[in-house]
């Protein structure tokens, strides 16, 4: 049975996904940050192979991956309450390269690619993860820093326009916020057929199961961290 990390927002999402077989691990709510993102699952937590790092601000959280027998590593940092305090985890681990706004990567992290050999790539956007959908052995971003830096390194992606992806209080989410992928399927939080690119993304993604969640508009909650 697979386990996810993930938001507790959007009650419809995680109905759904229990439906479908997945164990729900509840993020935790960070009151110093705004609160569009203060439960997202890509801030609170990175996985890189076998070992989760976690905010250090987040104990109920990294106690509840301890118990399900985990390797979890804190944060060295507590997080901010504003950009690019905020995004310590926001980094996009991918066919073992990190990427990220480096500058503001939490160390822990930097020495663990350091010591493990893991390729570092700087790129401006600190919302990384959230702006990548990573599946599998491609990606879709609408960041074009993004889509270079992967591309350059021979990565198969899309680049989508910005927009038709929903996040309270804020123009737009991102690609990486709603979406997923596992075993071969895609699962998005809410209808990808809404969104102004579905026709794209659809041609790109058509040797995989896509599998939506919601009837609704596509909704950014943070992202999705397998366990």
């Amino acid at each position: 049975m697979n386990r996810l990390i993930i938001s507790a927002e959007k009650q419809d999402v995680l109905n759904k996904l229990r439906s479908l077989g997945f164990e729900i691990t509840e993020t935790e709510s960070i009151k110093l940050l705004p609160e569009f993102e203060r439960t997202h699952a890509d801030m609170q937590c990175l996985r890189i192979g076998d070992v989760f790092f976690v905010l250090k601000d987040c104990a109920r959280l990294c106690k509840t991956l301890e118990g399900l027998g985990l390797n979890v590593v804190l944060t060295c940092k507590s997080i901010e309450s504003k950009y690019p305090g905020n995004v310590l985890l926001n980094a996009a681990f991918f066919n073992n390269r990190l990427y990220g706004r480096l500058d503001s990567v939490d160390k822990t992290v930097l020495d663990y690619c350091d010591e493990r050999g893991i390729e570092k790539v700087n790129v401006n956007q600190g919302y990384a993860k959230c702006s990548t959908a990573l599946l599998g052995d491609r990606f879709i971003t609408a960041d074009k820093g993004i889509f270079d830096a992967m591309s350059e390194r021979g990565e198969r992606g899309l680049l989508i326009s910005p927009g038709g992806i929903e996040l309270k209080k804020v123009d737009y989410g991102f690609i990486g916020g709603c979406s997923f992928e596992l075993g071969g399927a895609v699962y998005f939080a809410g209808d990808i057929s809404k969104h102004p690119d579905f026709m794209r993304i659809q041609s790109f993604l058509r040797d995989k199961k896509i599998v939506c969640l919601t009837d609704e508009r596509l909704y950014d909650i943070g992202g999705v961290v397998a366990v």
